[in-house]
């Protein structure tokens, strides 16, 4: 099915819509988003509402800013997303892009977004590490990487 989005229309097939049954926060009322990567962009992909077009958030995968990263989530939040398997997650964290200062990007660590692929479900916890903030500066995320790995 064709969806209007935030980066415009995108044909997304059913088995890659998710369902945040909490919604994400400042956005409760939205239940269903999809996860994409266009070429343009990637790695940084979209979580994209499939019922509000305005809203689009830009993601990534924190392995490729923080190779250690290694997100504790709650046993509730887990339950809630039907877990019954770790393997099937999927984490991606959120960017925030100062309009016309992309050298000032944050990533959040703190709060994932979390995919659960079998249930096709998905929410925004906050980790129970206390070593991740809200806003990490990406590059110096990303200089810390290079000497991680």
């Amino acid at each position: 099915m064709i969806y209007k989005t935030k980066i415009g229309d995108v044909e997304i097939p059913d088995d890659q819509i998710y369902i945040f049954e909490e919604g994400i926060p400042g956005f409760e009322n939205l239940k269903k988003f999809s996860l994409i990567f266009p070429q343009e962009t990637f790695p940084i992909g979209w979580l994209l509402s499939l019922e509000d077009p305005r809203v689009g958030l830009p993601v990534v995968d924190p392995k490729l800013v923080r190779p250690d990263y290694d997100p504790i989530v709650s046993v509730e939040d887990l339950e809630k997303m039907g877990v019954s398997d770790r393997t099937s997650l999927l984490y991606f964290c959120v960017l925030t892009i100062p309009p016309g200062k992309p050298e000032e990007t944050t990533i959040n660590l703190r709060a994932p977004i979390v995919i659960n692929q079998k249930a096709k479900k998905g929410m925004q916890v906050i980790l129970g590490n206390e070593d991740y903030e809200l806003r990490h500066n990406l590059s110096e995320e990303m200089k810390r990487a290079k000497s991680v790995v």
